[in-house]
């Protein structure tokens, strides 16, 4: 997607979100009898969650490629790669892309919506203590990161097991 940057898709899932909402508001006025409209809010929650993912791997992915050798951040510093990868680091002119190709294909199977995984993987990009940053006290740390972990945890009953209640 040209033109876009972390924050403008950030808008884009957000923006849907928030068209979800319209869309069951208008509806719920015309009461409709039979049908379920929770779908509509469900999808919002995705669409919310999402934005929080993509923004954290378009983030990281457009930071690492700025370092250089001499540069890394730390974690980035022991980013292991397939010795077979060394070729194209040898031959690319522009290393930072390299670096940024790498990490984007890490992350790709990673989901970035905890907040341990987002902080884990933002040191890639030399982001440290996003969470204290923050949130600086730590009794409302705690509580800010309670709810993102309640969001998360219902966007997964919602993606991955179909907002239905498992039979185990």
């Amino acid at each position: 997607m040209a033109g876009h940057s972390a924050k403008t898709l950030f808008d884009k899932n957000i923006e849907s979100a928030e068209h979800c909402l319209t869309l069951y508001d208008g509806v719920s006025k015309l009461n409709p009898k039979g049908i379920d409209l929770d779908w509509i809010l469900r999808a919002a929650i995705v669409f919310v969650v999402s934005a929080v993912d993509t923004y954290f791997h378009d983030k990281i992915k457009y930071r690492v490629g700025k370092y250089s050798l001499q540069n890394l951040p730390p974690t980035l510093a022991k980013f292991e790669i397939a010795i077979s990868n060394i070729a194209s680091w040898e031959k690319a002119e522009r290393k930072g892309n390299v670096l940024r190709n790498w990490v984007t294909e890490y992350l790709a199977t990673k989901p970035l919506q905890s907040p341990e995984k987002i902080a884990d993987a933002l040191k890639l990009a030399a982001i440290e203590s996003l969470w204290a940053t923050i949130e600086p006290d730590n009794e409302s740390r705690k509580k800010l990161l309670d709810r993102f972990n309640a969001l998360i945890q219902r966007r997964n009953q919602i993606a991955h097991e179909g907002d239905r209640e498992q039979s185990r």
